[in-house]
């Protein structure tokens, strides 16, 4: 039985489209799944309910600026820009059965398994494909090992657990020891272990180990509870840096980090993240408490880090029309440490908070105004290519 309610478009010809988000299936649905009968991408009985939201007001704010935009997922991708179903919002959420064409996406896709990547490789089979979210920014930002290896002089030591043997274990905490020992801050370095994802987001599989007290039967199964799938360990080790007297911003302290957000090489957000008494994890997902902060308040010898970061990143990457955030801590010694960087910053929020909702709009509207100047020099290459010689 049809649920009446939801508003369905059958489509003959193929939709062309200015722009396209793309979701990864199966936080968002298909609005082609016939068992799903919700009324919106993402299920009202899940934990990324809340995105319904964020990208309504997404698709309302490209359709203030002129743009044409959809909503597909991963699981609806048959070729080149190419859809076989998709989600439009007109007043309400609208299913649409037929193909959408775009070649520029606003990927929030992040392909974890071999199904995905071949999806991610049709999607991009043409040169004429455009990806907002930068490819190299991701391949840096998105493995941990990869942040540390190109920025070294800032990030926290990291070494990789190749499995998760206990003598690989130990291997990696021998060899992670070594780099402690050397290091000109190592009066920051507690007791302590941090054994988290290297691709992890959101607080997830994070670990903190006291070897002394570690049981590795134990915390093995806990491991492997987080990689699912995988033919190697996707752990990495690093120390635990006591910074609970770190970052104070007025009325805030305790375990704090801070996170600037970058378009275009310029600050254009930033906040801190408070960890809950008792948790060594600031984010809001484990229960951490987001403050937006007024951009003069960064501490200039963050904004002098963020700046030798993003000079190392330009020398090898493309920074226009880039998005990324980076995240900092500070130790209880004062010294600063670049934690990782972030290819997709969220454009969620916490409903409970006013100021949540109006500051990932402002982000909202600084994505889609990006958008356009893409797609405007798109059309612009495409209407220069298409010009007589004289």
């Amino acid at each position: 039985m049809i649920n009446m309610d939801i508003k369905i478009k059958q489509h003959v010809n193929t939709q062309q489209y200015d722009a396209i988000v793309v979701y990864a299936k199966p936080s968002a649905n298909s609005a082609g799944d016939k068992q799903y009968r919700g009324k919106s991408p993402f299920s009202s009985t899940g934990s990324s309910v809340i995105y319904n939201d964020s990208y309504r007001y997404f698709l309302l704010i490209c359709k203030k600026m002129g743009i044409k935009a959809a909503f597909a997922t991963s699981k609806d991708i048959i070729g080149s820009g190419l859809f076989q179903s998709f989600w439009t919002y007109d007043k309400k959420w609208v299913k649409n059965n037929g193909k959408a064409h775009s070649q520029v996406f606003f990927d929030k896709f992040t392909s974890v398994n071999s199904k995905q990547k071949n999806k991610l490789k049709l999607l991009t089979s043409s040169k004429s494909t455009y990806m907002f979210n930068n490819k190299k920014i991701k391949n840096v930002f998105q493995n941990k090992i990869n942040t540390y290896k190109q920025f070294k002089e800032f990030a926290i030591p990291t070494v990789e657990i190749t499995n998760l043997s206990k003598q690989k274990i130990i291997q990696a905490k021998t060899k992670l020891d070594k780099l402690l020992k050397k290091h000109r801050h190592n009066v920051d370095f507690s007791d302590d272990y941090i054994i988290k994802d290297k691709t992890g987001v959101g607080g997830f599989n994070i670990f903190k180990v006291n070897f002394d007290e570690f049981d590795f039967e134990e915390n093995k199964k806990l491991y492997e509870s987080g990689v699912e799938n995988r033919k190697t360990s996707p752990y990495i080790i690093q120390p635990f840096i006591n910074c609970d007297n770190g970052f104070v911003f007025g009325k805030y302290s305790g375990l704090i980090d801070l996170r600037i957000i970058m378009l275009n090489q310029k600050i254009i957000q930033t906040y801190i993240r408070i960890a809950k008494e008792g948790n060594f994890k600031c984010n809001e997902q484990q229960g951490g408490n987001l403050v937006y902060m007024p951009i003069n308040t960064i501490p200039k010898d963050v904004l002098t880090m963020a700046r030798k970061i993003i000079k190392n990143l330009n020398k090898k990457l493309d920074l226009k029309h880039a998005i990324y955030s980076l995240d900092f801590i500070r130790s209880n010694n004062g010294n600063l440490y670049f934690i990782e960087g972030n290819d997709r910053p969220g454009i969620d929020w916490n409903p409970r908070k006013k100021i949540n909702e109006i500051k990932s709009k402002e982000l909202i509207n600084h994505i889609v105004s990006e958008l356009k100047s893409i797609i405007q020099e798109k059309q612009l290459d495409k209407s220069t290519a298409k010009a007589p010689l004289i």
